[in-house]
C-alpha cells in the first residue's frame, strides 16, 4: 500500500497556516486531509482542566502533540495524505516528528509572516494570548521545502503557490528539509555517543 504524503504548514500563531490549509484542499488531487493541531486540542475536555497547576498543563499538552504527531503518521501510513497546521515551536516536536514519520514524504512549508504583522492579527483575533506570535522565535529556525510569506500575500494565493511547487520539478528536493533534520539529529547522537 502507498503511504500518503504529508504538507507540513509551520508557522507563528496568526501566520495563516489554517487559512492556506483549508485553500489548498479544493487545490490538490483528493483525497487530502487538513489535520490542525487546533482541531485535536479542541476534542479534549475542558472541565477539569482549570483545576491543573502549570506542570500539569505542560504535561497534558505534551500528550496531546504526541497523540497528534501519531494520529498524523497513522493517517498516512494507510494511504491518505494529510496537510499538518502546526507550529514547530518546541525542539521536542521537530525531534518526535523526524523519527515518527520516518519513512513518509513530508514536504514543510515555512509561511512567514513579519512581526509586526502577527502581532496585528493577534490583537484582532482577540483569542490568543497577547505576544504568543512574537514568542514563537524557533518556528522559523527549520530548514524548509518552499516558503510563502503571508504578511501581504492572501492564503488563496499561499495555497496555489504550493499547490503549483507540488507539481514541479524542484519538489521533491533530494534531500527534502525532513531528511536533512533527520541526517543532522542522527550526526549529533553519533557525536554524543
Amino acid at each position: 500500500m502507498r503511504r500518503g504524503r504529508i504538507i507540513l504548514l509551520n508557522g507563528a500563531s496568526s501566520s495563516g497556516k489554517s487559512s492556506i490549509g483549508r485553500e489548498l484542499l479544493p487545490l490538490l488531487d483528493d483525497p487530502w486531509f487538513l489535520m490542525p493541531v487546533d482541531e485535536i486540542s479542541g476534542m479534549r475536555s475542558t472541565v477539569h482542566a482549570r483545576d491543573l497547576d502549570d506542570a500539569q498543563i505542560a504535561q497534558m499538552l505534551r500528550r496531546t502533540r504526541l497523540g497528534y504527531h501519531r494520529a498524523v503518521a497513522a493517517m498516512a501510513s494507510v494511504g491518505n495524505d494529510v496537510i499538518m497546521d502546526y507550529p514547530l515551536s518546541e525542539s521536542w516536536r521537530i525531534d518526535d516528528l523526524v523519527e515518527v514519520l520516518e519513512g513518509f514524504d513530508v514536504t514543510l512549508v515555512e509561511v512567514w509572516c513579519s512581526p509586526e504583522e502577527l502581532e496585528r492579527r493577534e490583537t484582532a483575533r482577540g483569542d490568543r494570548p497577547s505576544g504568543l506570535a512574537r514568542s514563537q522565535n524557533l518556528v522559523y529556525t527549520h530548514a524548509y521545502d518552499l516558503r510563502v510569506d503571508t504578511t501581504a500575500t492572501p492564503p488563496a494565493a499561499c495555497a496555489h503557490t504550493i499547490a503549483e511547487a507540488l507539481q514541479t520539478p524542484t519538489i521533491p528536493r533530494t534531500p527534502k528539509a525532513f531528511d536533512r533534520l533527520r541526517s543532522h539529529a542522527e550526526k549529533s547522537l553519533l557525536q554524543a555517543e
